[in-house]
């Protein structure tokens, strides 16, 4: 899963984070940050909650301007990018992507092709090919007619990622794309995000589950207190230590009873007379 069909380490960088500095009104969240994802790669973003994940995708994506520092997407720096051209390039998916409104499922997933065409343009048949194949990838074949209004989150969740899948572009930043899943669609929803990564393109990922990021992400990038507390491959990240310093309680970790390569993220014991 998470650890298998690496590409190359010599392949260039598809996102560069220089010296990246985010975070409202001059008040910075995160300093200092460096970063190179390439394409293939899934690297899952972790930390406290209030540490300035969500922020950090939307900096990346263009939605919010960093306080200083660049960030570069195939060598080009973003800021220099207008929306369109974000649009084509980098694919999100935010917490909160609820919809009120009675799409069916083939609406949706079509949204993933705006960036490619003109205003009020009819469905090129390009467009409708991308779209089915990601509606087929995803699992969704037979809900094309089903409104969203009508599913399950976690079937809404892989109607976003078929969207996602359509959009065909080369950089994803998911927030949050399992949470409050079920352990089915959880695993459902990253193979997805590892199937999407395994084609070529980059991931950045935040995730609250160690256990998700230590099965399907090639890096972690933990941040907390305002800069990147630790960056490596999940063993180098997925530490007690490290673990105990960032969150303050005794995590427990072992291998997985499956596969040793991979790490189990436990909780400690209850009781305050376990947790030593």
């Amino acid at each position: 899963m998470g650890q298998t069909g690496r590409l190359p380490e010599q392949l260039p960088p598809r996102l560069e984070l220089e010296n990246l500095a985010i975070g409202f009104k001059h008040k910075p969240i995160i300093r200092g940050l460096a970063l190179t994802v390439k394409s293939g790669e899934l690297v899952a973003l972790a930390g406290p909650n209030g540490s300035g994940k969500t922020t950090l995708l939307k900096t990346i994506g263009g939605l919010l301007r960093p306080l200083s520092g660049r960030v570069f997407l195939d060598g080009k720096d973003i800021a220099g990018m207008g929306k369109r051209e974000r649009a084509g390039r980098i694919s999100f998916l935010f917490q909160g992507n609820a919809s009120d409104w009675p799409f069916s499922v083939e609406e949706i997933v079509m949204q993933g092709r705006f960036p490619y065409r003109r205003f009020f343009s009819s469905d090129r048949a390009s467009d409708r090919r991308a779209a089915e194949r990601a509606i087929l990838a995803a699992g969704l074949a037979g809900f094309e007619r089903r409104l969203v209004t009508e599913l399950s989150g976690g079937e809404f969740q892989r109607v976003l990622i078929a969207r996602a899948m359509a959009q065909e572009a080369k950089l994803l930043l998911l927030d949050e794309p399992a949470n409050n899943l079920d352990p089915k669609y959880q695993y459902m929803v990253m193979n997805l995000v590892r199937s999407m990564a395994n084609s070529g393109q980059a991931a950045l990922v935040s995730l609250h589950d160690f256990n998700l990021a230590s099965l399907y992400a090639d890096r972690i990038i933990l941040v907390n207190k305002g800069k990147a507390a630790a960056i490596g491959k999940p063993a180098e990240v997925l530490q007690e230590g490290i673990l105990n310093d960032v969150f303050g309680i005794p995590l427990v970790i072992s291998p997985h009873a499956r596969d040793p390569r991979f790490q189990a993220v436990s909780f400690p014991l209850p009781g305050p007379d376990t947790q030593g």
